[in-house]
């Protein structure tokens, strides 16, 4: 656990403030975008996606939450409408800290402002590298390269990807469709440089991967 995160849930504990610890199954909306930010999760076990939408309609998925994230925490602190969508994608837990109790343990507990600072200016750091991997490449075929190394990278270095996300969500994290995934997984395929299988990815041709990353 992350020495912030466990200074805000220490904060928490000797503060005496109100938490609820929730299961959630896969699928599960946290909060979406646009409604009052009534207060912030705390993803204790699981995955979640981050996203947002454009008035049409498109979604796009910005980042993967993973245990220790604190969801929904600029939204809290600013008392403004949630400005993102959260969805349980992996089973799990999470506890959920009233916005009040929050506001009132931020104003008397130095280390867990200082916890908070933390944590926000790491999610700032995270989503300015996901923006630039978003603007940057220029072609869906660099993002999705890029994408699948970003996997292998966070599963240790393995070669193996677990299959995860369905071809639309991939789609909304390199801001695509379905058909070209679709396609570009084939393509992979079928130049040996990824190997599909129902249940994982596997990356062949790390290098001719890495190349196209750049492209």
């Amino acid at each position: 656990m992350r020495t912030d995160l466990r200074s805000l849930l220490q904060a928490i504990h000797s503060f005496n403030s109100s938490s609820l610890s929730l299961l959630h199954p896969r699928g599960k909306v946290l909060f979406a975008e646009g409604e009052p930010a009534r207060g912030v999760f705390i993803l204790r076990t699981g995955r979640a996606t981050v996203s947002i939408s454009s008035s049409e309609g498109r979604l796009v998925i910005l980042r993967i939450a993973q245990p220790g994230a604190v969801l929904g925490l600029n939204s809290a602190l600013r008392n403004t409408a949630y400005n993102t969508t959260v969805k349980i994608i992996e089973p799990g837990r999470t506890d959920f800290i009233p916005r009040k109790q929050l506001v009132e343990l931020l104003q008397t507990n130095q280390p867990a402002s200082h916890a908070v600072s933390q944590i926000l200016s790491r999610e700032v750091a995270e989503l300015t590298e996901r923006a630039r991997s978003l603007l940057l490449l220029q072609t869906a075929n660099a993002k999705l390269a890029r994408l699948l190394l970003d996997w292998s990278e966070e599963s240790g270095a393995t070669l193996q990807i677990a299959r995860t996300f369905t071809q639309e969500e991939i789609a909304q994290m390199i801001c695509s469709s379905r058909e070209t995934v679709t396609r570009l997984l084939a393509d992979l395929n079928r130049r040996r440089i990824i190997r599909t299988t129902t249940d994982s990815i596997v990356i062949s041709d790390r290098a001719a991967l890495q190349k196209l990353a750049t492209g």
